[in-house]
């Protein structure tokens, strides 16, 4: 569970890490903000849908074309761990590393989340504390903090009363209201929750970055085009440009750089054509990478190995069967004993096997078939020396594998005795 959930984090990282360069090196200079946003949303969804979706057939035969190795005739299998103590001691260095790593992580997610809520709830406590009137629709909340500058949060427009006073702050107001039109605290929200799982990734950092900048962008753009003097407004981001405080939820007045807004307000749009063709080439890049960190659907390789255990075709088949089912009994481990176990079956004209029996020796005119070599680890702190007890439960392990085999097909098997010697060993 440790890997697989290591595994995606890494690749919804990875997926965050392109979008945001692709962004940055291409589109982030164009005038199509609200397509920009949308794409910074999806950079924040993505990571979250792709490393879960089944890779398609033709990219897994292409990235994994060598995948998939020769299995030996003579299968060396470990022990099936019944028995946790040694294998316990034997990783307990990397056990320990592991869970320490595991340990920080959750810690730092956690105190992200805690960060998070408190932010939420200052918010919210903030809001019951002041006086609350109506602006167009939405909330106004009239803060008396003259240091605390205005700001939005869902469908209420936070102001300081000084503020509220000035001949400008109309222009402030519109700006605020263009933010709660947009929605734009959900945008926030997503980042700040993709950071308690990706805080560990520059990338999701940069992200936030770029989506309250975009969010500018996108008010100022709105703005501009409801006055006579858009310099009028450009000035008043100048004027009010301070230290005020901030809280990461909230979508600020003077939150992102100001010389870069002004910048971006003045561009000429007349370049349309050839931004959208280059945004076009783009996006089969963009779905190529991604489609690269989809799951390579280990499910379905699962399920299609199950199916061909139905039945048995031949030797590999056979020796597969043996490797993935056998254990080496916890009673024979107990007490330190190796044996090689010969049995014997019949397979029917139908394929089915009937009847298992251990023999001690290995007999004449019967069908043989390769070995198979099990091998555990030896607990040195185990006293018990029962021999007979310990061979008894490798035979009954060996009938076990025996009567669970599959409906036999191939047809020099069919109608024949075979004979089955399974090598028990402790290292």
């Amino acid at each position: 569970m440790v890997v697989e959930f290591l595994e995606f984090l890494i690749k919804s990282g990875s997926i965050l890490a392109i979008s945001v360069l692709v962004y940055v090196l291409v589109l982030s200079n164009d005038v199509f903000f609200k397509l920009n946003r949308l794409w910074l949303i999806g950079s924040l969804i993505l990571p979250w849908i792709v490393p879960l979706l089944a890779m398609p057939l033709w990219m897994k035969k292409m990235l994994f074309a060598n995948e998939g190795g020769i299995v030996p005739i003579h299968t060396f299998v470990l022990g099936n761990e019944m028995n946790p103590v040694p294998v316990s001691m034997m990783n307990h260095f990397s056990f320990s590393f592991e869970f320490f790593c595991i340990l920080l992580y959750g810690l730092i997610s956690l105190v992200l989340l805690i960060r998070l809520a408190y932010g939420y709830a200052s918010i919210m406590s903030l809001k019951k504390k002041v006086e609350c009137k109506s602006y167009k629709g939405f909330s106004l909340a009239i803060l008396p903090d003259s240091k605390m500058g205005a700001f939005s949060f869902f469908r209420t427009i936070f102001i300081p009363e000084e503020l509220k006073k000035r001949e400008d702050s109309t222009l402030i107001l519109e700006h605020e209201k263009a933010h709660c039109a947009g929605w734009h605290s959900i945008d926030l929200m997503l980042i700040e929750c993709l950071l308690i799982f990706q805080w560990w990734n520059p990338f999701a950092w940069w992200a936030r970055k770029l989506i309250a900048q975009n969010h500018e962008f996108c008010v100022d753009n709105a703005v501009i085009k409801q006055i006579e003097q858009p310099k009028d407004y450009q000035y008043l981001l100048v004027n009010l440009l301070s230290n005020q405080k901030q809280n990461q939820l909230v979508n600020n007045f003077n939150k992102s750089l100001t010389k870069k807004r002004i910048i971006m307000m003045n561009k000429s749009d007349k370049n349309r054509i050839i931004d959208r063709l280059k945004g076009l080439l783009v996006l089969p890049i963009l779905a190529f990478s991604l489609l690269a960190f989809t799951n390579p659907n280990k499910a379905v390789d699962v399920k299609l190995e199950k199916k061909s255990e139905k039945t048995i075709s031949n030797s590999l088949d056979l020796q597969k069967f043996i490797a993935r089912s056998v254990k080496y009994p916890l009673v024979a481990r107990n007490n330190n004993v190796e044996a090689d176990i010969i049995a014997r079956t019949t397979v029917d004209k139908n394929g089915n096997v009937k009847g298992v029996k251990i023999v001690q020796q290995r007999g004449e005119n019967i069908v043989k078939i390769d070995e198979v070599v099990i091998v555990a680890k030896k607990d040195s702190k185990n006293t018990q020396n029962n021999v007979q007890e310990g061979r008894k439960s490798l035979e009954k392990e060996t009938k076990r594998i025996l009567k669970s085999l599959p409906r036999i097909t191939d047809k020099n098997w069919m109608g024949k005795e075979l004979e089955f010697k399974l090598k028990f060993k402790l290292q």
